[in-house]
C-alpha cells in the first residue's frame, strides 16, 4: 500500500494551513506598520498621535 496513510493528509493539510496563519499574521503585521508609517510621514507624529487620542474619546 506505498506506506499512505489517510491520517497523515489530515496533519499535512492542518500543517499547510497553520503556516498559511503564521505567513498572513506576520504580513498583517508587516502591512500595518507600513500603513502607520506612511501615516506618520505624510502627516507628523503629533497629528497622528492627536487622530487617535480624538478616535479613543469618540469611542468612549
Amino acid at each position: 500500500m506505498c506506506g499512505y496513510d489517510g491520517r497523515m493528509s489530515i496533519t499535512v493539510v492542518l500543517s499547510a494551513l497553520a503556516l498559511v496563519a503564521v505567513l498572513a499574521l506576520v504580513a498583517a503585521i508587516f502591512i500595518g506598520g507600513a500603513v502607520y508609517v506612511g501615516r506618520v510621514r505624510r502627516r507628523g507624529t503629533a497629528a497622528v498621535l492627536d487622530g487617535a487620542r480624538k478616535h479613543r474619546e469618540l469611542r468612549d
